[in-house]
């Protein structure tokens, strides 16, 4: 049964969605958590966000914790260790009746490393990150491997983040990658203006944003630069080299709301990435596609997937000439700039929230089916209920039911339906 848009069910799937990053930062997983969460609600499921936080937080999210900020992989990433946030954790995915419980990067302690452990349902994992080296992979291989069989199913973001778990804990992950709201229609061309490149990002090493301001001192008088996300007194410092006219051509906006972030990103002519590694997707870059923004990032895995073969693309990491030579060219040529935009968002399209979650709601379906069929217990429990699991037949109705949700069936329908549930018999 395929009920028409919008249709309502008295009772829906629930979902914990967890995540082991704090809420209240920037960050890719945070805003994939966020689009997956949004797009799952629309279609008429229950979605419980799992994660520490670091401040107040939105109708919908729990916060198990605060965090504390630890270096990684170029980064610095603020996590949650306390005994407090793995019991809050434990306790919310035993006792929240979810049919679903999906960890992204599920071997992130505490709280999604929590969840996988004790989930008594079933269990579906996102990988997002990538690195040269298997890091913390190799040394702790044995626990990853034992951990991650208690999966039902893998996702990865993309192939660089599959290669990358994939080579300590081999499996079966299915690629989907981020999603993206894209605008209704590309932005219109701008007269007079100058011309203006954007940077989204935080100030992390990795993120290359001293090679843009390298390149950036290359270029001609009157090309502005917008920096999203840097402070403006970290920015300042990281400015000081440059020509005293082009540092005062630089705008350091720090963190803003993304409504500001959109209309920055949609009003440059350029979106430049010049990170020097450690990239497994590279989530803004899809944004700037999706908004018709012509692109210049560095050539490393996960950025290669997304744009390679699209105009001026690519440039050698590191490089301040090559990334300047690549800015001058898209600026001084509107009609490439346009093409450019056009080819991104073609291939953009494929990267809706709408289609995204289409791809995760099927990885669900068979989750719960491969939990069906499965008898493993977590920490000694009983089999969940939901392994119960049974497809509503077609031209059925749901069932008025009081039942919690790990005792009810789920069924999934395409974009812009929504999940339905009854009660399964015992």
């Amino acid at each position: 049964m395929h009920p028409r848009r919008g249709a309502g069910y008295r009772r829906n799937v629930r979902i914990a969605i967890v995540c082991p990053y704090s809420w209240t930062a920037a960050g890719g997983v945070q805003s994939h958590v966020r689009g997956l969460a949004r797009e799952l609600r629309r279609r008429g499921a229950e979605v419980d966000v799992v994660a520490p936080a670091d401040g107040p937080v939105e109708d919908g999210v729990i916060a198990v914790g605060r965090t504390l900020t630890i270096p990684d992989n170029g980064s610095r990433v603020p996590v949650a260790l306390s005994p407090a946030a793995v019991a809050r954790t434990a306790r919310l995915v035993r006792r929240g009746g979810h049919d679903v419980v999906h960890l992204h990067e599920p071997m992130i302690p505490a709280v999604s490393l929590t969840a996988l452990l004790a989930a008594p349902g079933a269990r579906v994992g996102t990988f997002h990150m990538y690195a040269s080296g298997p890091r913390w992979y190799r040394p702790f291989g044995p626990l990853c491997r034992a951990a991650l069989a208690r999966l039902d199913a893998r996702i990865a973001v993309s192939d660089a983040a599959r290669r990358h778990v994939a080579r300590t804990c081999p499996g079966a992950y299915e690629i989907i990658p981020n999603g993206v709201h894209p605008p209704a229609a590309p932005p219109a061309p701008r007269e007079g203006d100058a011309p203006r490149i954007v940077f989204v990002g935080r100030g992390d090493r990795r993120k290359g944003l001293p090679v843009l301001l390298e390149a950036f001192g290359r270029l001609a008088d009157g090309v502005r630069l917008d920096v999203v996300g840097v402070p403006a007194r970290r920015g300042a410092a990281l400015a000081a080299a440059l020509p005293p006219g082009a540092a005062r051509r630089v705008t350091f906006h720090g963190r803003v709301p993304d409504e500001r972030r959109d209309t920055l990103l949609a009003g440059a002519d350029v979106l430049c990435a010049p990170a020097l590694g450690g990239e497994s997707f590279g989530l803004v870059l899809a944004e700037a596609m999706a908004a018709g923004v012509p692109v210049v990032a560095s050539d490393v895995d996960g950025y290669r997937e997304l744009v390679g073969g699209l105009p001026q693309a690519l440039v050698p990491p590191g490089d301040p000439a090559a990334t300047a030579r690549a800015l001058e060219t898209l600026l001084a040529d509107p009609g490439l700039r346009a093409r450019a935009g056009a080819a991104g968002r073609a291939r953009a399209a494929a990267l809706t929230w709408e289609a995204v979650t289409d791809r995760v709601v099927a990885v669900y379906e068979r989750a719960l089916d491969a939990r069906r069929r499965s008898t493993r217990p977590a920490f000694g429990r009983p089999a969940h209920p939901s392994h119960r699991v049974a497809r509503m037949p077609t031209g059925s109705r749901p069932e008025r039911s009081s039942a919690p949700s790990s005792a009810r069936a789920i069924s999934g329908v395409g974009a812009g339906g929504v999940w339905r549930a009854r009660r399964t018999s015992s």
